[in-house]
């Protein structure tokens, strides 16, 4: 066989920075693209103080659990590997738990039992033998990074939405809006807001998509 008419993986491709930049944050957002790791951002991310929260403990659990989960071989079977990133997540997770604590006495109790959770989140269980670990180490980090930046962005821009159009407030500054939607400070609002960020950011992928063909 030719090797000329094989095609060319991901971690193959000499993607220019700009382009792991975008593909990480936008084309595959794990939120609004993938629909992963969403649970969370529904119940969670009604405030942007509490959507703060949830990018700041997401981003450190997620970041060092992948790192460390990036040396276990590939030769292990997938169900020991699971667990093992499990393992891994939680001993992520005391430290990250007690330093949060510390600072954000708050954070804990208004993420509940979504914040252990946070250990079992799409990016570590799913896509860590499918996006990330399959790559090489340098490129594995940074479509992490982008990957969890494109993530804590949504979740803010989310957050404060929500909370505008709930609330009709901003961290306890009142906007003055002529109409409030406090349906959307509930899970099932929630639910519905983000359909319509996942549509518009479809539109938007398309509309890209049109022009530059």
């Amino acid at each position: 066989m030719n090797s000329n008419n094989i095609p060319k993986s991901n971690n193959q491709k000499n993607d220019s920075l700009g382009s792991v930049i975008y593909n990480a944050m936008v084309r595959n957002n794990h939120i609004l693209v993938l629909g992963t790791a969403i649970a969370p951002v529904i119940v969670i991310a009604n405030t942007l103080k509490n959507a703060a929260y949830l990018a700041l403990t997401f981003s450190v659990i997620t970041f060092f659990t992948m790192l460390l989960s990036s040396f276990i071989p590939q030769r292990v079977v997938y169900t020991v590997r699971v667990i093992i990133y499990i393992a891994i997540g939680s001993l992520v997770y005391v430290p990250t738990a007690i330093i949060i604590s510390a600072l954000f006495p708050q954070a804990i109790q208004n993420m509940g039992i979504y914040f252990p959770l946070l250990i079992t989140n799409s990016f570590i269980i799913f896509h860590s033998d499918t996006m990330f670990l399959t790559e090489k180490k340098g490129r594995m980090i940074l479509d992490l990074i982008f990957g969890i930046i494109g993530y804590d962005i949504i979740v803010l821009l989310f957050g404060l939405v929500r909370e505008i159009f709930s609330t009709g407030e901003i961290n306890g500054n009142v906007i003055a809006l002529p109409m409030l939607f406090k349906a959307f400070y509930q899970p099932f609002g929630g639910f519905i807001l983000l359909g319509i960020f996942a549509a518009v950011l479809r539109g938007i992928l398309l509309l890209i998509k049109k022009i530059s063909n």
